[in-house]
């Protein structure tokens, strides 16, 4: 989000550059073949974005981690990926992928069941996971305690998601529909205006549908409560003062389109905007912004990119 450029806000406005490689990935992909009955293949890939002890002195940070065993249609995932939850994301914004601004989901621990089946034409995939509430914000409102809320719950994160895909009126592309959700228990050791269990929830909806060979329409909607380790709600879960879960809605909306032979152009707006009743008397109350991404593609190997964005905080 974005500080006010007001001076009697924050500190008086400035100019900001930076420029760094700890977006770069190292990683592998793990075939073990087959195991269980089934084939069994993993995961890991790493990064430098845990912060920099200097600017020159990254540290590393796990990606992806995980291992998966495969039945035909089903499979079983444990370890660290992406959530079950918004699975779509944005073209502008490599670094925080419009996060607090309309998209939510990121990479937590997890175990997760997925099965597929084909119907009608086209794939229906469910996935569900057991995750680590926490995991992404890391609160602990009643630190020193030492364990983050969503482990003080003992109880985990469920996610879930129904997806059907097929191709449409574009030959070879597919389109795609998602519903999903998920609900989180947080536990303080204090109390919060009386209150010391929390939860949190979300249903949403993801669309990814082609209208030209070149030309594709993507996004997604959702609404919800307590969103801060998923990525919404503008970073804010719990208003501590009232001790009320903060609800919140959103979602992104993207159209790209392949201009020209290596080059494709995607516009998009994303929005966060919480119940301003639940917030504090500072709280953010609505996060937006639109974009404009570049991408040049001098072939497979070599890509360009160059992203204009304009955020609005209130």
């Amino acid at each position: 989000w974005i500080a006010s450029e007001d001076p009697t806000v924050n500190e008086k406005d400035d100019d900001d550059f930076s420029i760094h490689p700890r977006l770069t990935r190292l990683g592998f992909d793990f075939d073990g073949g087959e195991a269980a009955g089934g084939k069994l293949t993993g995961k890991l890939e790493l990064d430098f974005q845990n912060g920099p002890s200097s600017e020159s002195r990254q540290m590393v940070r796990i990606r992806h981690a995980w291992l998966k065993e495969t039945w035909g249609e089903t499979s079983l995932l444990a370890g660290q990926t992406w959530d079950v939850i918004a699975p779509l994301i944005p073209t502008a914004n490599n670094d925080t992928l419009m996060w607090n601004t309309g998209n939510l989901g990121d990479r937590r621990p997890q175990v997760r069941v997925s099965r597929t089946l084909s119907l009608g034409g086209g794939t229906v995939a469910f996935d569900g996971a057991l995750a680590q509430t926490g995991a992404v914000s890391g609160d602990d409102r009643d630190a020193p305690a030492g364990i983050i809320d969503g482990e003080d719950s003992g109880v985990p994160m469920l996610q879930g998601r129904v997806g059907f895909s097929r191709e449409l009126w574009v030959k070879g592309k597919q389109a795609s529909l998602g519903l999903w959700g998920h609900r989180s228990w947080e536990e303080t050791d204090g109390k919060f205006d009386g209150e010391d269990d929390f939860d949190g929830s979300s249903t949403g909806v993801d669309l990814s549908l082609p209208l030209h060979e070149l030309v594709l329409l993507k996004g997604e909607g959702w609404s919800g409560k307590n969103l801060s380790d998923v990525r919404g709600g503008i970073g804010q879960g719990i208003n501590t003062t009232t001790g009320r879960e903060i609800s919140s809605r959103g979602g992104w909306l993207e159209l790209a389109a392949k201009v020209c032979s290596g080059y494709t152009l995607a516009v998009g707006s994303a929005m966060d905007n919480p119940d301003d009743g639940d917030l504090a008397a500072s709280g953010r109350t609505k996060n937006r912004a639109w974009y404009l991404a570049n991408r040049l593609e001098f072939d497979k190997k070599l890509q360009v990119g160059f992203d204009y964005l304009r955020w609005k905080t209130d």
